[in-house]
């Protein structure tokens, strides 16, 4: 019996979708610090990306093949939509050629052959474009299937560290870049998931309190957490934030501007 690293509910042995709240747990626990946490192929081993403990080949879905299956299933539908589009048009096109010529033959007149081409072609983008959105589509639902397998990931790391990681940890635990670390714990902390403080070491922290058992594990080599919290914001707010300032100062500066003329 273990427990969901999102809600907390109660999960069978062997289960790995919470009933609860729908999670896709990949893979069994590990046997190691025993979460439910994804695997990674690093260096030809199958291991735990939680604690780095080494796996099973068959304990599930790697967490490096995440959503592969949607991206490669964008990648052929949009191949897919080109031909339908270039082959449309070439079609169309011949289509409206011959009508014209037997057009012309039957003294007809040719503009139903232009008419014909441009129906061709037009079917031909339509359906095109239907097949790019729809490759659009499978995109973004592999970057949701790889972010939630790294959620995963990232709760159960905290889970074995005592309810909280940095990014440095997340990044080199996990192979993936600083940069994309920091994304996807900015993320569940706007989501509320997660609270972002500054630990003994002055380092930002981001803490998940409410993971079940992430208090049992050893206490941090640079201490506890020195209750100081940091509000993350979008990139949008910071920048009206650092507008809005600008306009203060300028209008502060205006205003005293001002007065130094009327005293003079």
């Amino acid at each position: 019996m273990h427990n969901c690293t999102v809600c907390g509910a109660a999960m069978a042995p062997g289960e790995t979708v919470c009933r609860h709240c729908g999670r896709a747990h990949y893979g069994p626990v590990c046997g190691a610090c025993q979460q439910p946490a994804p695997t990674l192929v690093r260096g030809g081993k199958v291991i735990c990306s939680a604690c780095g403990a080494t796996r099973g080949p068959l304990s599930g879905v790697p967490l490096n093949m995440a959503g592969q299956a949607h991206r490669v299933g964008s990648v052929v539908t949009s191949v897919l939509a080109w031909a339908v589009v270039l082959g449309g048009l070439a079609v169309g096109g011949l289509v409206g050629l011959v009508v014209s010529l037997i057009a012309t033959f039957a003294a007809a007149s040719v503009w139903w052959g232009v008419g014909a081409g441009l129906l061709l072609g037009g079917l031909g983008g339509v359906a095109g474009a239907m097949l790019m959105k729809g490759s659009r589509k499978l995109d973004d639902r592999a970057r949701e299937i790889r972010d939630e397998a790294y959620e995963q990931s990232i709760l159960a790391m905290a889970a074995t560290r005592r309810g909280s990681v940095t990014t440095v940890e997340v990044s080199q635990q996990l192979g993936i870049a600083l940069a994309e670390a920091d994304r996807l714990l900015g993320e569940m902390s706007q989501r509320g998931r997660g609270l972002v403080e500054i630990n003994g070491e002055g380092i930002l922290q981001y803490t998940f309190k409410d993971i079940p058992g992430a208090l049992a594990g050893p206490m941090r080599a640079g201490g506890g957490l020195t209750g100081v919290r940091v509000e993350t914001a979008t990139a949008g707010e910071i920048a009206k934030d650092r507008v809005d300032r600008e306009f203060e100062e300028i209008r502060s500066r205006t205003q005293a501007q001002g007065e130094a003329r009327r005293q003079s």
